[in-house]
């Protein structure tokens, strides 16, 4: 007589066995920290380009405050109105390692120590010709500043400021590295011999360029050099 199987028991069996949900338990938990880690990973790598690019931000920026775009490009030219005082001063700048410096009024101040006296800001901005006063015809004209003398420069200038005249300029309040700068300053009361002059440009957001000189003790009529 053929026994007859009884197959509810085994089916059961494997019924309650759990293996197969832990297993997928344990794939669902893996990919979830597959998840996490790269997203993590994302956030990781994400901040350090964040940190790199603000650290080499703030290098360029230190390297920018802590040196002078300006260099002195030449002698100082004083201007002797006696034999023992000057009225006027002429410095020849121009742009070093970079393209351009902004010399508008709003980035750009000049300071001036004459003796115990001191003004802290006489820049009154850029120009790119020079107005001139033709006698003959009693009309005002332009001029291209390398045609012209310093010492039509200095009438160009208020007197007690200071003003930048760019030659080859493209009409911007920018010297760049192409252009030429003049930084002419018409005292207001002229420095006698012996006294210390001490003129700063400042730049926005950069060290200052300094300028600093002995008025010589005897003055030749017209304009003398100093060492820049």
């Amino acid at each position: 007589m053929v026994k007859k199987m009884n197959w509810k028991k085994p089916i059961a069996k494997i019924a309650k066995q759990r293996r197969a949900m832990m297993g997928l338990e344990a794939a669902i938990i893996l990919i979830a920290f597959v998840i996490i880690a790269g997203a993590f990973s994302f956030m990781v790598i994400n901040q350090g380009l964040f940190a790199t690019e603000r650290g080499k931000t703030v290098v360029q920026d230190s390297l920018r405050q802590s040196s002078t775009p300006l260099a002195v490009d030449g002698s100082v030219l004083l201007n002797a109105s006696s034999p023992t005082a000057i009225n006027a001063i002429v410095i020849p700048l121009k742009a070093y390692g970079v393209r351009y410096v902004a010399m508008g009024t709003n980035q750009t101040a000049v300071t001036i120590k004459i003796g115990e006296e001191a003004w802290p800001n006489i820049y009154e901005g850029v120009a790119h010709k020079v107005g001139l006063y033709n006698e003959t015809g009693g009309n005002w004209y332009d001029k291209e500043i390398y045609e012209c003398s310093f010492s039509d420069l200095v009438a160009n200038v208020s007197q007690g400021k200071a003003k930048l005249f760019i030659q080859n300029s493209n009409g911007d309040d920018a010297l760049d590295s192409a252009e030429k700068g003049y930084l002419v300053i018409y005292l207001s009361t002229p420095a006698s011999s012996r006294t210390h002059v001490i003129v700063e440009v400042r730049p926005e957001k950069s060290a200052p360029l300094t300028v600093e000189f002995f008025v010589p003790e005897s003055l030749p009529l017209g304009w003398v050099t100093v060492a820049g």
